[in-house]
């Protein structure tokens, strides 16, 4: 006779097996947890305010879905707005396929979508900008970078303006216990401290033209997401970018995803450690670094950075490319 798990909590059926406190959870426990993490974030890190019009970046992916479905029940409860952004990077076969699971899911949520394009901001799609850079490469195998160090600085320029045109006071992003455990870890290994210093769960606050970003799904893992997703019946789309596989965060995920199966806590006492470390920057040190962040306009396109180049780092990209079709 084979028995059913049942919840450690309250006997039910169990549907889900935390390995890291090696407990059997039944559907209903399970979410109640994850939404009671949300809250924990918003508590730990006050990311949410009744005042607040919350831009959200969507991409109709599990985490992005998550993390709109639970704003959207805390805005009922606190009373703030929402407003979804999806960027199209114009990548075929992906982004189109994950847009309309976004679409899906606002119009259950009865949320407006707003659409910004790479295409109309920067004048290139992913896919155009990537085929750019693989026909240089056939002359000069050294040109450009991976394809994440351009899309990422794309993506955090499209969405900073797009939250600011619509009026937006704070914008939250899709980053779970995952992503913050691989870009603490990722940082540490390039020697990048100022990255882990600059990193954090609500960042950019009081920067002149950065609308502050805020990081809600903290304190959930990745599986953790995509069960719950699937537990809620979300709709999301599962795939991943064709072009991840030249980014360097690939290799720290797989590194993370095999010491967290042979050591079940792994990603949580990492981010118990960047949390700690975190702490000890808060109050007057993140104050001090502040004020010697200087912003300036950049004179192509509009948008603040920092730095002494003479563009922000969107507008040197497309530069780049734009040079190097003028020599051929």
């Amino acid at each position: 006779m084979i028995l059913m798990a049942r919840c450690f909590k309250c006997q039910d059926a169990a549907v889900v097996h935390v390995a890291y406190t090696k407990q059997d959870v039944c559907r209903s426990c399970f979410c109640s947890q994850f939404e009671s993490r949300v809250r924990k974030a918003n508590y730990d890190f006050s990311l949410l305010l009744r005042s607040d019009v919350i831009a959200v970046g969507i991409s109709g992916g599990k985490d992005s879905a998550c993390l709109l479905y639970n704003l959207h029940l805390l805005s009922k409860e606190i009373g703030f707005q929402l407003t979804p952004i999806l960027i199209d990077e114009g990548i075929a076969g992906y982004r189109n396929k994950a847009a309309a699971k976004a679409e899906e899911l606002c119009e259950q949520l009865s949320l407006p979508l707003h659409t910004f394009s790479y295409k109309d901001s920067f004048g290139l799609s992913m896919d155009e900008l990537m085929l750019k850079r693989n026909e240089k490469r056939k002359e000069d195998a050294s040109f450009g970078r991976p394809s994440c160090g351009y899309c990422g600085v794309f993506r955090k320029n499209s969405l900073n303006k797009a939250a600011r045109e619509l009026g937006c006071s704070k914008l939250a992003i899709g980053h779970n216990a995952d992503d913050v455990a691989q870009t603490f870890l990722m940082n540490l290994l390039r020697g990048e401290k100022s990255g882990n210093e600059r990193f954090g769960v609500a960042v950019d606050a009081g920067i002149a033209g950065f609308v502050p970003r805020i990081k809600p799904l903290i304190y959930n893992l990745e599986l953790e997401c995509a069960q719950y997703a699937l537990l809620k019946e979300l709709p999301f789309h599962l795939g991943e970018c064709p072009y991840s596989n030249e980014a360097y965060r690939g290799v720290v995920k797989d590194f993370l995803n095999d010491a967290e199966e042979k050591y079940p806590g792994t990603k949580f006492n990492l981010l118990s450690s960047f949390l700690s470390l975190h702490k000890k920057l808060s109050g007057k040190a993140v104050e001090e670094e502040k004020a010697h962040v200087a912003t300036v306009a950049c004179p192509t396109c509009g948008e603040s950075y920092s730095g002494s180049n003479a563009t922000c780092k969107a507008c040197s990209f497309v530069k780049e490319f734009s040079q190097s079709a003028a020599r051929n």
